[in-house]
Formats: structure tokens, C-alpha cells, sequence
């Protein structure tokens, strides 16, 4: 997690400036926005309009039981 202010949570402007260095100038402006509002709806479990790290966990062990849940029913 990208936390730039120590508050423990990634808000909005913090994942921005993250995808932004990712995405470089790949990506229009508007599209980032999209992706950061997007992002934190999905992720923000008690509507602070931030995401914890405990909420980042929670979406990253879920994701990871879909996926193996996925895998066994693949094979």
C-alpha cells in the first residue's frame, strides 16, 4: 500500500498518484479517476471513502479463495 500522509489508509489522491506511476501517460486523466473511484468502492467495506490495509487483505484473500476455487472446478 502507497499510504503518503501515515493515516493507515489509502484514500483517493494517494491511489491516483499510484496508478499514475504505473499507467504513466498510457492513460487519460478521466480514466485513472474511473479506476481510483472504481477501486475504492470495491474495496471500502465501511464507507470511509478510504481503504485499510485490513480491507486490502480481506479483497486479496477472497480473490485468492475465487481463484482456487476456480482452479479445482478447471481441472
Amino acid at each position: 500500500m502507497y499510504d503518503r500522509n501515515h493515516d493507515m489508509k489509502i484514500d483517493r489522491n494517494e491511489l491516483l498518484e499510484v496508478l499514475k506511476m504505473m499507467v504513466g501517460g498510457n492513460i487519460h486523466d478521466d480514466q485513472i479517476a474511473t479506476i481510483a473511484d472504481h477501486t475504492i468502492s470495491e474495496l471500502d467495506k465501511d464507507g470511509d471513502r478510504s481503504i485499510t490495509f485490513e480491507e486490502f487483505c480481506k479483497t486479496i484473500e477472497r480473490i485468492d479463495a475465487d481463484n482456487k476455487m476456480s482452479m479445482k472446478f478447471l481441472s
